[in-house]
């Protein structure tokens, strides 16, 4: 039970981190950055689960609150994420197909607000390329409604598919040389209350 719950928590952040303007690479991104920079990524995006709406819409509100002050701090200009990740290209590939069937599997109504959030906070973001807290929040709460719309074992496979290159060894201290330590550790909590509302709305 709790590889599945880390693996909804490292899922949302992995979504997220792949929507950002400055993020095109994709989800062996996110499985590089250590657990208290993970925070970073679940950062962002807003849906349509009608039976856990509120839940997950109130839970991505604290979070992003929370985590907002550590998004603010993140270079997201920097050509690092553009680099990840350096596994063999086939293998990298193989594994986003998990990320594609996943997201095959979404309820399309969510997915489609998403998407839209997604959009509004690329339109919106400053010249750093930090969505507004609005835009932000609308993004989290889509990440939920998401991931919560597909069966678990779905999720699993994700992260199962990303957690086999045992990345983040490197990349995480790197990170988090780059931000406040307090400001993540409190983004990082945040993610995890936030993973809690989004695994026990999950099918």
């Amino acid at each position: 039970m709790a590889k599945a719950a880390r693996a909804v928590a490292v899922l949302i952040l992995g979504l997220c981190l792949c929507s950002l303007p400055a993020f095109v690479p994709g989800p062996g991104r996110f499985a590089r950055v250590a657990p208290a920079v993970v925070g970073a990524g679940a950062l962002g995006m807003l849906g349509a689960a009608p039976a856990y709406a509120d839940k997950i819409d109130d839970a991505a509100k604290v979070l992003s609150e929370k985590s907002y002050p550590f998004l603010k701090e993140i270079d997201w200009t920097s050509d690092v994420y553009g680099k990840l990740p350096t596994q063999n290209a086939l293998d990298v590939l193989k594994a986003i197909d998990t990320m594609l069937k996943m997201g095959a599997s979404m309820d399309p109504a969510a997915l489609k607000t998403g998407v839209l959030a997604h959009s509004k906070a690329i339109a919106n973001m400053d010249s750093k390329g930090v969505a507004t807290l609005a835009d932000y929040t609308a993004i989290n709460a889509a990440i939920g409604h998401m991931i919560s719309s597909v069966p678990a074992s779905q999720t699993m496979d994700v992260y199962n598919a990303f957690n086999k290159f045992n990345l983040g060894n490197d990349v995480g201290p790197y990170m988090m040389s780059k931000v406040n330590a307090g400001d993540a550790k409190a983004a990082y909590q945040a993610l995890m209350d936030f993973k809690d509302v989004v695994k026990a709305s999950q099918r």
